[in-house]
């Protein structure tokens, strides 16, 4: 003869196993589909610009801990510029040095995504005689971030 102790608890464990599924499955679906909608692992695609608005010619020499873009010669008018993705941290960080033949204008941070995640998609930044102005993705009115050393 079968114990109905027995049976209310081998009952008893049966549902809370089978809520625990039914939860966890709950859990997982919804979990997953907002985390790659919000942010997919390798972070959202940025993309930055730098144009020479100067009559002479600018050295740029960008750079990351991870990446060497190279020396880039513009004339007045012309355009650099990359893409890449925002790591997941919020931590990726581009600098560029500027030059005028021999003179050093300096070396600032063109991206940091504690700064600009949210400030642009599209950076843009122009290179004008007093030093180089950042653009939003709204290119109508640039700020001047940094003034040149010399």
């Amino acid at each position: 003869m079968i114990n109905s102790s027995s049976i209310n608890l081998n009952s008893y464990f049966c549902s809370i196993f089978t809520m625990s599924i039914v939860v966890i499955s709950l859990i997982c679906s919804e979990a997953f589909p907002i985390q790659q909608a919000k942010e997919p692992l390798r972070g959202h695609l940025t993309r930055v610009t730098i144009q020479n608005d100067n009559d002479y010619l600018l050295g740029i020499h960008c750079k990351s801990r991870d990446d060497d873009l190279g020396f880039h010669i513009l004339a007045k008018g012309e355009l650099f510029g990359w893409k890449f993705h925002v790591n997941f941290r919020y931590s990726t960080l581009y600098f560029c040095g500027f030059s005028q033949g021999q003179i050093k204008k300096g070396v600032f941070e063109i991206y940091r995504a504690n700064r600009d995640f949210y400030r642009c998609a599209n950076c843009t930044w122009k290179a004008e005689n007093d030093g180089v102005h950042g653009y939003t993705d709204n290119p109508k009115k640039g700020n001047l971030f940094y003034s040149w050393l010399k």
